[in-house]
């Protein structure tokens, strides 16, 4: 065993089968995490990268669990894990606290620990539960910044982890076959129903209510407790949806989240309360690698409905609006009926629309009066009505996490964005060539031909 740090009075290397009583859940998920992680470092790699630390092949990971610090003031606290990763010229740690099943951290408990790390110059600590964040660097729980001007804090979710394994798998980033071995088991482990690990399942108590209120057309208050509720479920959700949609294409998607906000969690909350009183939708985008679009979605509380689409640039080297529809449609395979075509155009004429079907038949169905004008950009959607289950909590979920693939497999992975062709060479006479270059003086013309 290697020498312990400075700071550490006691730590046992953590454990791939640690020996721990069945109801030390947490301890053991923790334990078995932080064992695979110097096996694996393809997935440490991509872990440690949230937190701005680089491993390299000289950098060298230990992890410990019964972890018990040398300054154990102003708490007496035990943390679940330790982290060390250090190189030739620097070393990083990080304590660990494990939470699992659906029991949640809260900010007494966290700032202790920040306080503890604190107190022994521990650079950071390191938040697991099924909580979900935005980012890693986002807390679940509020915390004091003063605690965070020394020691850093981060958040990772189990599904998170449980997601980037399956990525790495699907990418072949793992060769040796040791290595691949205790991945694919890591992730069988963090996928089964009995390990504690659990996702984004139903909306908030008052989401019926809510929805009820929208129906009766009664006014949102941005105070409300169920329009805040709704729009803080709505982002865990949308964190939930980017880590399905990564593990169904096989590639890290992000929320698409304005820059100002990308830092500020709360004023995030408030614009989305302010759009769901204002227009009774709950909306996000998603980044796709390599997609011809982003993402959209939409719940609309009105109509009960919710949309997913793609809106993208028509091919400008196409002069007539059945050549721009053409185009469009050969991407698309299936006439699903649930699939609409949209055509933006020019002025303020307003967009056009028909289903998949009726365009596919005729091209020019989407045409406007203006027979001149012709589309800048067409939007595919997929729309779908649930009725009663969008009133239910857990209904709305299971439908919502359904029709998003659905509509990346009808529609998304198809689509291809326009670009236009590269320019080709002027063709000019070989007349024209010459009589084009300037002409010579009458002295240069004797120095070319007497070789001068």
């Amino acid at each position: 065993m290697n020498q312990l740090p400075d700071f550490l009075k006691h730590g046992e290397p953590a454990r791939l089968f640690p020996v721990l009583a069945d109801t030390n859940r947490e301890q053991r998920i923790a334990s078995i995490l932080l064992a695979a992680l110097p096996q694996i470092p393809a997935l440490a790699t991509e872990l440690f990268r949230t937190a701005g630390i680089r491993i390299g092949k000289r950098s060298k990971i230990e992890t410990f669990t019964e972890v018990v610090l040398k300054e154990t003031k102003p708490s007496s606290c035990r943390p679940d894990g330790l982290i060390v990763v250090s190189t030739p010229k620097s070393t990083w740690t990080a304590l660990v606290e494990a939470k699992i099943g659906k029991a949640e951290l809260n900010q007494e408990q966290v700032e202790r620990y920040l306080n503890l790390a604190k107190a022994n110059g521990i650079d950071a600590v390191i938040t697991l539960s099924n909580q979900f964040v935005a980012r890693a660097d986002h807390p679940p729980v509020p915390v004091s910044k003063t605690l965070l001007r020394k020691t850093e804090l981060f958040h990772w979710s189990w599904t998170w982890i449980a997601t980037q394994c399956e990525i790495l798998d699907y990418q072949q980033a793992v060769e040796d076959e040791e290595q691949l071995f205790l991945l694919e088991e890591l992730t069988r482990f963090l996928n089964h129903s009995g390990t504690g690990v659990e996702r984004f399942t139903q909306m908030g108590k008052d989401w019926k209510d809510l929805v009820m209120a929208v129906a009766n057309q009664e006014k949102l208050k941005k105070t409300g407790e169920d329009v805040e509720s709704a729009v803080g479920c709505w982002h865990a959700e949308e964190r939930d949806l980017s880590l399905q949609l990564s593990r169904h294409v096989g590639h890290p998607v992000k929320a698409k989240i304005e820059r100002k906000l990308v830092d500020d969690p709360n004023q995030r909350l408030k614009q989305g309360i302010s759009e769901l009183v204002d227009t009774h939708r709950l909306q996000s985008s998603f980044l796709v690698p390599d997609s011809a679009a982003d993402l959209d979605v939409c719940a609309d509380l009105a109509r009960k409905t919710i949309t997913v689409s793609m809106k993208l640039k028509a091919p400008q080297d196409r002069k007539s609006t059945k050549a721009r529809v053409n185009w469009l449609i050969r991407m698309l395979k299936k006439d699903d009926p649930r699939l609409l075509i949209r055509a933006y155009w020019p002025g303020r004429a307003p967009f056009t629309q028909k289903d998949i079907a009726a365009v596919r038949e005729d091209p020019t169905a989407l045409q406007t009066d203006n027979e001149k004008s012709t589309p800048h950009s067409f939007e595919v959607l997929l729309v779908e009505g649930l009725g009663k289950r969008f009133n239910g909590r857990r209904t709305f979920i299971e439908d919502l996490e359904r029709l998003v693939p659905e509509f990346y497999d009808l529609v998304g992975q198809h689509l291809h964005a326009w670009q236009p062709k590269p320019p080709k060479p002027v063709a000019r006479k070989p007349k024209e060539s010459l009589e084009a270059l300037p002409k010579e003086s009458s002295g240069e013309q004797e120095e070319m031909d007497t070789g001068t």
